[in-house]
């Protein structure tokens, strides 16, 4: 096989180019993305029981939905917030779990049936499942003009909007934020009313049977089918103003224009408000799907919003305030452009130490396995985004390593005088075993990475997997495509010129054989004074801050505001307005969106979203010149919003990356009694508060809102024939409204609501004054049945896994690590003395990271178990294993000595950097040992014989070393906080375990060659006697 690529030409070129075929159709068919698809294993369902309190939420909608969701085996994690008139319940599936569509399809049969079990008169309960995903586009249509805002335009037009892209191929899902609810407002005078003996409830009905939108039947015969219909359908202010109520003493009737204002409005209060350069607007924003090219669909989306442009009034402008095609577009070319310096660092390299033929033979290899692991990518759909082209960054430096070895070892037989083909095949003979050891080793180091479960695994998969087809492609091309070139143009021995075969550096040689000849001499003091260098990398290991992810290097942040829980959504408007006018006038900030009453549409991966319905919260997305200015501004806009408003919760945020939190540390209090989980949490927050690098603490188990309770007099309600359900109902129907009948307008349906007018329902003191009619149509105040008192209710009753919590979420100063303040308050937490059923358990951060590791773990000893059986076969030798599984082991501590020295703290990616770099210490390893095995003298422990082995193996792992670091350099002068810990590790680590290589392994191999050699001598000497 091997003599048709030495010898034919054609078959090379045939070959080269079916892999630049594939390879550039990859490029233009691979989906193309900023970040890797993490499967979405969230969903809400939000339950609305309208003027039910929190205890009464939490015991008759949330427990029962639970306790149906819970029959799901696929749940992971079952978290609800019981407020006053809402359930809401976030759920989370297990990380196993890769096809969400049939859980939730489940799940949502389950809401079906659990739908009998809850009270009369609460709405369905509804699932959203898109809540995990982020969007690739937004944008907003604003108001303009300087009339008031005509809510039915916008909103006419934002559908508009959202049914063209909904059309495009490739869009996944279109949502609107801040859209307003159109109703026809029906506001009823209250006294006049009373002496009509009329109600909201029976106004409503009298409007519903005057809504004649139904059938009344058809005429069908055997000649003639015509449907029947009764005209008078309610379809105008007008037409509602004529309905006639009642006819009164005189005879004339009374029609509701008559004691009712009609009016088309927004309902109020409205579910969120969205805000775009301080105007009103509404927020488009779409999703497309993952097997899509991200630029090719941006381009379909800016022709549907160019044309629309066209068509909308000059008071309605459609302005873009994100998409990632930009962000996709700069973070791909960066990555690009550090694969071009590597390569250009690497073929240096090869030109100093193989000469320019030789390297240039070297250097072919990596195009040629950039193109092999893009084709391998298109079979498996992996897409195009940062994580995967950064893997192939990382295999830079790594998959040379087989050519380099093998041109290497061509061209020294040839410079002994051998012929092309015998030179090619006595190489590939000599080391295509050793080569195929170390290649596999080196993808089982990776093989955690790819096997990981969860959003972790999902995020940084694509790493591993780009390295494993550059190793896969780097063992196949050397073996072929490269021994067959190298054979062919290798130069043979009559030629010694540097530029041919490399830089000589004998001054170097000298001193490195010198250096090894004195580890050889005192081998266990050597290999215990080299074992202390990796062993300072696991002590400082220890004195290292943890971290999960780092946060994210965009032009953008994000801020969220709370206020009291009985504050309402126009104050906490007012509350926005203010502060959107203080961030407008800070130098560096180049737009600010916001979303009143719930969450911005989620414009980064691992944004939550999880305050749908918040009348007293409201979110930004901040851009800002670049991210170095969001560096620089968070941590001072924070100090300066606390200070100019002290009566809000102002939270300035980075961006973070890797699987989401709530807050960066979090304390879960479980208990029973909301009381006493509310004065825990209290000691907690108190000790927090005290805590250094603290900015703000919030617990999940809020303060109540203000509730207007009516005392009944039951005997006088007997009297006048009223329950106190039916006084409930009545009164409910007054202040909140009742629908009746609604108006078509083209596809839109726009309800009737009947209720009192604002000054008869606003305030607390006009409530009595509302009037109830009786069974027999007397009406009496309610004043006369009741008198009211205010008091405090539960603002939300949080639950986990079915039991009561109270998490105090914690929130840090900008560039704080969360595990530097967790250690500050572990020790004080624990001398809280707990209730009886009480306990603390830790969340944010920490716990995903323990979570993350944990699924990184899991299949380690399968993997160890594949890497020993891949060595034990490839040496035969227990003891060879030992070496080289030792060489692994201490590679990670120089690793993260090298993390240390360069001050970074240890997170998830120096994790990664350090299993990528345990598997180049392994093939390091494994071809030195396998040098030493091939010489006879080696083996016997000949001390010459093996520094001579191990300085012509010198040449080759030197040069993999260098190439590998200078791979990593362009990542490590990039910045960021994501890459330089990574490359750091990987890179640092593989400067230092060259020393182990080089000397360290020899040395042990001398060790147990010595004792292998003393038990074959006693053996020997057993046998003569």
């Amino acid at each position: 096989m091997i003599k048709a690529f030495v010898e034919n030409g054609r078959l090379v070129s045939l070959v080269i180019a079916l892999l630049i075929v594939a390879g550039l159709g990859a490029i233009s068919s691979l989906p193309r993305t900023e970040d890797p698809h993490i499967t979405n294993r969230f969903a809400s369902v939000i339950t609305s029981y309208p003027g039910a309190s929190a205890e009464r939420v939490e015991a008759l909608v949330t427990e029962v939905i639970e306790n149906q969701l819970r029959r799901l085996e696929e749940i992971k994690l079952i978290q609800s917030t019981s407020r006053p008139g809402v359930s809401v319940i976030q759920l989370e599936l297990k990380d196993t779990v890769m096809e969400t569509a049939p859980v939730w399809s489940r799940a949502r049969d389950l809401l079906a049936d659990a739908k009998a079990n809850l009270p009369n008169g609460i709405q369905t309960p509804t699932l959203d499942d898109q809540i995990g995903y982020a969007y690739t586009a937004i944008l907003s249509l604003v108001w303009n003009a300087d009339t008031p805002i005509r809510a039915d335009i916008l909103n006419r037009y934002a559908k508009e909007l959202q049914s063209r892209l909904r059309l495009l191929p490739g869009t996944d899902f279109v949502k609107l934020y801040g859209a307003p609810t159109e109703e026809i407002l029906v506001q009823l005078n209250g006294s006049q009313m009373s002496q009509l003996q009329l109600t909201p409830s029976t106004v409503a009905q009298i409007l519903t049977n005057a809504d004649s939108k139904i059938s009344a039947g058809e005429i069908n015969n055997t000649t003639f089918r015509a449907l029947v219909e009764v005209s008078g359908e309610l379809d105008s202010q007008t037409r509602i103003r004529q309905v006639p109520l009642k006819i009164d003493t005189q005879g004339q009737i009374i029609r509701l224009g008559d004691i009712a204002t009609v009016t088309r409005q927004s309902q109020t209060p409205a579910d969120s408000i969205a805000l775009v350069d301080g105007k009103q607007s509404v927020l488009v924003a779409v999703r497309m799907l993952d097997n899509t090219r991200v630029d090719l669909w941006q381009a379909q989306v800016n022709k549907v919003v160019d044309e629309l442009s066209r068509d909308v009034p000059a008071n309605i402008t459609i302005q873009w305030l994100f998409e990632q095609n930009s962000y996709t577009s700069v973070r791909l070319g960066d990555l690009v452009i550090n694969l071009l310096q590597g390569f250009i660092i690497i073929l240096l390299v090869l030109l100093l130490t193989l000469g320019v033929r030789n390297a240039i033979i070297v250097a072919i290899s990596l195009p040629l396995t950039a193109l092999f692991t893009l084709a391998c990518m298109k079979y498996i759909n992996l897409p195009i985004h940062q994580m995967s082209v950064t893997g192939l960054v990382v295999a830079l430096g790594i998959m040379v390593d087989n050519a380099i070895v093998i041109v290497d070892a061509i061209a020294q037989r040839r410079q002994q005088g051998m012929s092309r083909l015998a030179a090619v095949s006595k190489t590939l003979h000599h080391l295509w075993l050793p080569l195929a050891g170390s290649t596999i080793t080196t993808i089982l180091a990776f093989a955690p990475i790819v096997l990981m479960p969860g959003a972790a695994g999902e995020f940084v998969g694509g790493i591993a997997m780009s390295v494993i087809f550059a190793l896969l492609g780097s063992y196949l091309i050397s073996h072929t495509l490269i021994a067959g070139l190298a054979g062919r143009f290798s130069i043979d021995g009559k030629h010694d010129a540097w530029y041919q075969h490399g830089i000589r550096m004998p001054l170097l040689s000298h001193y490195f054989q010198a250096s090894l000849r004195f580890a050889l001499n005192r081998p266990i003091i050597s290999a215990i004074a080299i074992g202390v260098i990796p062993a300072l990398g696991f002590y400082a290991s220890g004195k290292m801050t943890e971290q999960f992810f780092p946060p994210s290097d965009r032009d953008m942040f994000q801020i969220e505001i709370y206020l009291a829980p009985h504050v309402s959504l126009e104050n906490t408007l007012n509350q926005v307005q203010l502060i959107d006018n203080t961030l407008r006038s800070i130098n560096g900030i180049t737009q600010v969106d916001w979303v009143v009453g719930g969450n911005s549409p989620s414009f980064y991966y691992n944004l939550t979203q999880r305050q749908q319905g918040a009348a007293n919260y409201a979110q930004a997305m901040v851009k800002v010149t670049d991210f170095k200015r969001a560096n620089a501004l968070i941590p001072e806009l924070q100090q300066q919003l606390d200070s100019a408003f002290p009566e809000v919760q102002v939270l300035v945020r980075k961006l973070e990356q890797g699987p989401p939190f709530n807050a960066p540390v979090e304390l879960m209090i479980f208990g029973s009694n909301l009381d006493t989980l509310r004065a825990i949490g209290d000691e907690i927050r108190l000790i927090l508060s005290k805590t250094p690098d603290v900015l703000h603490t919030r617990a999940t188990l809020s303060a109540g809102a203000p509730k207007v309770w009516l005392e009944v007099n039951e005997d006088a309600s007997l009297m006048s024939g009223l329950s106190l359900t039916e006084i409930a109902k009545q009164i409910q129907m007054s202040t909140t409204g009742v629908i009746g009948g609604s108006i078509l307008e083209q596809t839109e349906s726009l309800p009737i609501r009947v209720r009192l007018s604002d000054e008869n329902r606003e305030q607390v003191n006009r409530l009595s004054e509302i009037q109830l009619v009786s069974p027999s149509g007397e009406t009496v105040s309610l004043s006369a049945l009741s008198h009211s008192e205010i008091h405090v209710s539960r603002g939300a009753i949080p639950r986990r896994n079915g039991q009561r919590v109270n998490t105090i979420e914690t929130y840090i100063v900008s560039g704080v690590l969360p595990a530097q303040v967790l250690n500050d308050v572990k020790d004080k937490i624990a001398q809280l003395t707990l209730p009886s059923g009480y306990r603390i358990e830790i969340g944010g951060e920490s716990a995903k990271r323990n979570e993350a590791v944990g699924n990184l773990l899991s299949s380690v000893m399968l993997v160890v178990t594949l890497l020993l059986a891949t060595v034990v076969l490839s040496f035969n030798s227990f003891r060879l294993t030992a070496i080289i599984l030792l060489s692994a082991m201490q590679s990670a501590g120089l690793g993260l000595l090298a993390v240390f020295v360069f001050g970074y703290p240890f997170g998830f990616p120096v994790i990664i950097g350090l299993l990528g770099l345990m598997g180049l210490a392994i093939n390091a390893a494994i071809v030195i040992l396998a040098e030493l095995e091939e010489i006879p003298a080696a083996r016997l422990g000949d001390k010459d014989v093996i520094i001579t082995t191990v300085s012509s193996c010198g040449r080759h792992i030197g040069s993999t070393t260098v190439t590998t670091v200078g791979g990593f350099i362009p990542l490590i002068i990039a910045g960021g906080g994501f890459w330089p810990p990574f490359a750091i590790a990987i890179a640092g680590g593989t400067l230092l375990t060259t020393l182990l290589s080089l000397v360290w392994v020899p040395t042990m191999y001398l060790l147990l060659m010595n004792t292998r050699q003393l038990k074959t001598d006693r053996y020997a000497n057993a046998q003569e006697h």
